[in-house]
């Protein structure tokens, strides 16, 4: 028995159009190839940014909760952003960009030409805006400049700061989006 079975019966039958066919084929080829030829610089740099904001987030929420395996509850992304203090912590202050850099990364898997305004980035902005205000540069290098901000926020501080930490964020408030 073999994997697949009449093949020989479908080439037999197709013969007759086999020219055509091919002629299909060359043009489906040919746009295969245009597809591929785009820049996919983009896709990569969102991903990579998102792929390092949930190393950090995975870790975080490890310490936060105190959950020694969180990788084996196979949470997604978005649930585990969702596991973020909306309040009084560091966290709480980048929790709706992450949000947002999860969206955008989304989008961007799902597309093959994937674009971005600075509209799209929202929350992204908002926090840019005061974590790093003299921040310049292009929709990708924000999302990367963002992605600086996001884990330095995540990761957390010392022992001997956590209670200076808890302080001065315990006014600090996100929403979703």
């Amino acid at each position: 028995m073999r994997d697949i079975e009449g093949v020989e019966d479908v080439v037999r039958s197709l013969t007759p159009h086999w020219a055509a066919l091919e002629e299909h084929f060359h043009q489906e080829n040919a746009n295969y190839i245009e597809l591929l030829r785009h820049d996919h610089d983009a896709l990569g740099r969102v991903l990579k940014c998102h792929l390092i904001v949930e190393h950090y987030l995975d870790r975080f929420l490890g310490e936060f909760l105190g959950i020694e395996a969180l990788a084996d509850a196979k949470l997604s992304f978005l649930q585990k952003c969702k596991l973020l203090p909306n309040q009084g912590s560091a966290a709480a202050f980048v929790r709706p960009g992450i949000l947002k850099l999860n969206s955008v990364r989304n989008r961007f898997g799902h597309t093959l030409r994937p674009d971005l305004d600075s509209q799209d980035l929202g929350a992204i902005n908002e926090i840019l805006a005061v974590a790093r205000p003299n921040h310049r540069g292009d929709n990708l290098s924000r999302i990367e400049a963002f992605t600086t901000v996001a884990v330095t926020f995540l990761a957390v501080p010392p022992a001997n700061l956590q209670q200076a930490f808890i302080e001065a964020f315990r006014t600090v408030r996100s929403n979703d989006l």
